[in-house]
């Protein structure tokens, strides 16, 4: 029976499935915010670029059935995304009516921020609304698993150049603004 089983959901930022989807995703973003034409526009523009519709549903589902894989038939693993469908809120509705009462939460991101991560997690808990017992993933970006896979594929990257100890590597990361940082947030 699924209620005996503990979900998992896989929660990431979501983005617009078609062009048509930009606009109405952009209001989500922004809290209801309306957004200029000419934003949209640009906005669309580099969707189409790259296809015309976000990849981060499909690989987040990929990745989604790689842990579903891993797992087995033990934990039953669905995704969410904080801004876009399938939203956090109406996957844990599905769960609760699958008959799941726990479930664990963890954010693609793999460094916590409350601005970020502790956003995902905040709409899980207020969806759950102590219906769902949940424990959360804070943080796994120096689990090291991870940091073994990073340096692996940084590794295999650098061989793909004929003198690997003569190319720079750059890492970069997604930053908050000054005013989080202030406040105490990592």
């Amino acid at each position: 029976m699924a209620g005996e089983q503990i979900a998992v959901l896989l929660m990431a930022y979501g983005g617009p499935g078609s062009l048509d989807e930009v606009e109405p995703y952009l209001l989500d973003v922004r809290g209801g915010r309306p957004t200029s034409p000419q934003f949209v526009d640009e906005i669309k523009a580099r969707y189409a670029r790259i296809g015309g519709r976000s990849p981060i549903r499909e690989l987040t589902e990929a990745q989604a059935a790689g842990v579903q894989r891993v797992l087995g038939e033990r934990l039953a693993v669905y995704v969410g995304m904080r801004h876009w469908h399938p939203y956090i809120r109406d996957v844990v509705q599905r769960m609760l009516a699958e008959g799941h009462r726990r479930a664990v939460g963890i954010v693609l991101a793999p460094h916590y921020s409350a601005m970020s991560v502790g956003a995902y997690q905040k709409q899980l808990l207020d969806a759950a609304a102590g219906r769902l017992e949940t424990a959360l993933v804070r943080s796994w970006g120096d689990h090291p698993k991870f940091l073994d896979l990073v340096a692996e594929r940084v590794a295999q990257a650098l061989q793909r150049f004929p003198s690997p100890q003569a190319v720079q590597v750059l890492f970069t990361a997604h930053s908050l603004p000054e005013r989080i940082l202030a406040s105490g947030d990592q």
